[in-house]
């Protein structure tokens, strides 16, 4: 039976999320050289029905309904608590729940492809069948992107962050070098979708083999029990709920400000979201190793989730805060080095409300993790719903009110009272990090100001100035942090 329960230390833990971001970023430099190849080679209207296939791999991870996530938290208590008796049995319940789900999202896809070929993507007659066959190649993928999401969630209850990472490399290789080496023998949708989910194939594989390396009971079957059911389906369905309204909330902005102002403010408006959102890696890459370590510190260790909690959030404040200051403080300049004069007009005060939006839901990321991971899905989830009419009111009428500087208004005040409210429900239902909690709310409206004050600068050099001195007093405050995460000892059990 599998016995180790996550490490708590914080050298591991630096070491994990470095693996994990390298594991995220590394794909996207094989797509900055391969993507305008792809164009070249298929055609816009082929290459689009491509992006689309590569978005629809991606989101099918929504079709295992949180189950992977719920087998880290589930797995973990168990690794804890040292009872893995009944690990077999909870692992394999879940794999059959996530193969189940993953086979009605592939009927499901299979039965419409034809309809989305032709009502949906309006794709070319002459590209009609040829889109519909692609699409049903990539419904037989849905059941195995799901099932890798299970065996992902093995993996990172056992810490295997590298392993993870190693794998999801050659993946984004294959994802991309693998349609360009077919485009050289045909364009052919069908075929290149073939290759994508050979791909996934290989990297199910690989995830099984190194899954069963740390968690025996995979080697051979454990007859589902109806008992692991009901945790697994409440976690992982409050937490499906989530990861669908989030998304809502970040890219609804956009179709409403086509509808409003036209595609011509998309464009000045998500161009430098799109950016801004690239350093959101980041963090996430931190708070995907910290999610096991929390669990089991909620579990064995609460002195522990109380200085982990802090720290990782100073810490990630002070990795995250100079660069987005960089953006808010130089975003003229760089609007226009980068895209020209007009964007500077358009969307320097879209980028000072991004960057402050960023800045604010890097504060909350640590409370929903922590929410999550101590059990309560449900809070983040609830809380999500509730949001959404109240910033759907605010965000059409600040739009119609201040075009996209209002849109990103909303935006960045729907994050401040989301962020607000996480720290709240965090604070009540783990009292240990209340003052954690307390110091970050004292600390936002101080966090703001400067950011007000800092909006007000008009002198370039001034604001260079200011520039370098964040750079300056972040480092001088992270190296003594990052020292001491590196000279904790470690608590593995």
């Amino acid at each position: 039976m599998s016995e180790t329960a996550p490490s708590l230390s914080g050298r591991h833990l630096a070491r994990h999320a470095i693996w994990n971001l390298v594991g995220m970023t590394a794909p996207l430099a094989v797509a900055f050289l391969a993507v305008p190849l792809l164009i070249e080679a298929l055609g816009p209207e082929r290459f689009g029905l491509l992006a689309i296939i590569w978005m629809g791999v991606g989101y099918f991870t929504l079709f295992d309904m949180g189950l992977g996530r719920a087998l880290t938290r589930l797995i973990v208590e168990r690794l804890s608590r040292k009872d893995t008796s009944d690990l077999g049995e909870l692992i394999w319940t879940a794999g059959a729940l996530i193969a189940l789900i993953g086979a009605f999202g592939a009927v499901t896809l299979v039965a419409t492809a034809g309809w989305l070929s032709d009502r949906v993507f309006s794709m070319a007659e002459a590209l009609e069948a040829e889109s519909t066959s692609a699409l049903r190649v990539l419904a037989a993928g849905i059941p195995i992107v799901v099932l890798t999401s299970g065996l992902i969630g093995i993996l990172e209850a056992h810490q295997r962050f590298a392993a993870i990472a190693k794998v999801r490399m050659l993946l984004g290789l294959l994802n991309f070098l693998g349609p360009l080496a077919v485009t050289f023998i045909t364009p052919d949708l069908t075929a290149i979708t073939s290759v994508l989910l050979l791909g996934r194939i290989c990297a199910f594989i690989a995830f099984f083999m190194l899954a069963k390396g740390v968690c025996p009971e995979l080697e051979r079957p454990y007859t589902p029990r109806r008992r692991h059911v009901r945790p697994l389906i409440f976690f992982g369905g409050w937490l499906t709920v989530t990861n669908v309204v989030g998304p809502i909330m970040v890219y609804f902005d956009r179709f409403f400000i086509g509808s409003v102002l036209g595609m011509a403010a998309v464009a000045y408006y998500a161009t430098p979201h799109e950016a801004i959102s690239r350093l959101s890696l980041i963090p996430r890459a931190v708070i995907g190793v910290l999610f096991p370590s929390l669990t089991r510190a909620f579990v064995s260790d609460r002195r522990r989730l109380a200085e982990l909690y802090g720290q990782s959030s100073f810490v990630l404040l002070l990795i995250m805060l100079p660069p987005v200051a960089a953006v808010f403080l130089l975003a003229p300049e760089g609007l226009t080095l980068w895209l020209g004069e007009d964007f500077r007009r358009e969307s320097t005060v879209v980028v000072h409300w991004l960057a402050v939006g960023s800045i604010i839901n890097l504060l909350g990321r640590a409370p929903l993790t922590l929410l999550q991971s101590s059990g309560r899905p449900d809070l983040t989830a609830k809380l999500h719903v509730a949001e959404v009419v109240p910033y759907l009111v605010l965000l059409w009428w600040l739009t119609a009110e201040y075009g996209i500087a209002g849109a990103a208004a909303a935006w960045a005040l729907r994050i401040l009272v989301d962020t607000v409210l996480l720290l709240v429900l965090a604070s009540k239902t783990v009292q240990d990090v209340r003052s954690q909690v307390t110091r970050t709310l004292t600390g936002l409206p101080v966090l703001m100001g400067a950011f007000a004050l800092a909006g007000m600068i008009e002198d370039v050099v001034m604001r260079l100035l200011m520039t370098l001195a964040v750079c300056v007093i972040c480092t001088v405050l992270l190296w003594p942090k990052v020292s001491h995460l590196l000279r904790r000892r470690s608590y593995a059990a």
